[in-house]
């Protein structure tokens, strides 16, 4: 009996040890080290960097959470006892941001959270809207990682700005800006920069004596006419009355012809633009412009305004035509380096009457 109690006593220590040593063998989970690639960067990672985790303890990965919020997912074949790989994920909608943030790991043999830092990436611009920017107008620009931006200059100079989306923001051009000046957009994460190529503008007439056609006259059915109204958006402007008469069966007002507006290089319809700032005395007056060229095509566009506060009026020379405005075929084929002459005037045909129709500012812009 005693001999079968020792016997027994005996297993039972074994059994301890055995137990001990298996014990012994069971590493927690550790993690020495987490290596972003490319780069190398030491518990740094950019958004969707591969981060290669060291340690031990690492076989049976079961969760990734970054954050406290975000899951992380991986591949569990690109796992061991020693290391395992993941992707840093960057998804607003789940709340992902930059900086030092927890990131916690659930082995087979536990768990435990270390602290990763999500460095922020240079942004960059892809493209600009329209491809060649307007001074005085907005102008879009798209790319990547636009968070956090502390500034957006052109030349050296800051600008107004909205963001629209971490890819898209809209920039304000000054007036006076200068074509081949650096647009450089700052966020924490470095600076985007782009040369801005702007359009060629050509003012016609502001009607304060500056431009390249000053000396305007009327024609035709006209009841009044006046290109020195006080008042106008940037200070004088053109008041033309049409008062029902159909004498002439027209009327218009011009600074006359003369030299082309744009250079021989200016060749293309549609990239060409007339700007012009319209207002009337009632909702419905008829615009009628037209564009005549050095070798007596003339191409024309009537418009009806919906306002009667001051509005800019944007008009493709592809969109205007023949026969006063009034044909079939278009000018976009149309050499806009040959337009030596703007019309202003109101489309009789289909204009209130009395129409008091109010210009100022005309430009013409290749971009």
């Amino acid at each position: 009996m005693i001999n079968k109690i020792k016997y027994t006593i005996l297993i039972l220590l074994a059994l301890t040890a055995f137990t001990a040593c298996d014990n012994d063998d069971a590493v927690t989970a550790n993690v020495d080290a987490m290596v972003a690639e490319p780069g190398d960067l030491l518990n740094q990672a950019f958004p969707l960097n591969k981060v290669r985790v060291e340690g031990k303890g690492l076989e049976g990965l079961k969760k990734i959470t970054l954050d406290n919020k975000i899951d992380i997912s991986f591949n569990p074949n690109y796992n061991s006892d020693k290391s395992f790989i993941f992707t840093i994920p960057f998804d607003e909608k789940l709340g992902s941001r930059f900086g030092k943030q927890p990131i916690t790991f659930i082995t087979g043999t536990g768990s435990l959270t270390k602290e990763i830092e999500i460095l922020q990436p240079v942004p960059t611009i892809t493209k600009t809207i329209p491809a060649v920017a307007t001074p005085g107008f907005p102008l879009e620009i798209e790319g990547t990682w636009f968070y956090n931006i502390s500034s957006i200059t052109l030349g050296g100079k800051a600008l107004s700005y909205t963001v629209k989306s971490s890819t898209s923001v809209i920039i304000g051009l000054p007036v006076n800006a200068v074509s081949g000046s650096e647009l450089v957009i700052t966020t924490p994460g470095g600076a985007a920069k782009q040369i801005i190529n702007f359009a060629t503008i050509v003012l016609v007439s502001d009607f304060d004596g500056n431009g390249v056609r000053t000396e305007w006259t009327s024609y035709g059915d006209i009841e009044s006419f006046n290109a020195s109204t006080p008042g106008g958006p940037t200070g004088n402007y053109t008041t033309l009355v049409w008062g029902g008469s159909n004498a002439n069966g027209y009327n218009g007002s011009s600074a006359g012809g003369g030299a082309s507006f744009l250079s021989t290089s200016n060749t293309d319809a549609t990239k060409t633009f007339i700007d012009i700032d319209v207002s009337a005395n009632v909702v419905g007056a008829n615009f009628a412009i037209q564009l005549n060229t050095i070798d007596g095509v003339n191409y024309g566009y009537n418009f009806k305004v919906t306002d009667v506060n001051w509005t800019t009026k944007t008009i493709s020379i592809a969109d205007f035509k023949d026969n006063y405005g009034f044909g079939s075929n278009t000018a976009a084929n149309l050499n806009p380096s040959k337009i030596n002459e703007i019309k202003v005037g109101v489309a009789q045909g289909d204009s209130p009457n009395p129409s008091a129709i109010k210009f100022d500012n005309i430009k013409i812009r290749y971009q």
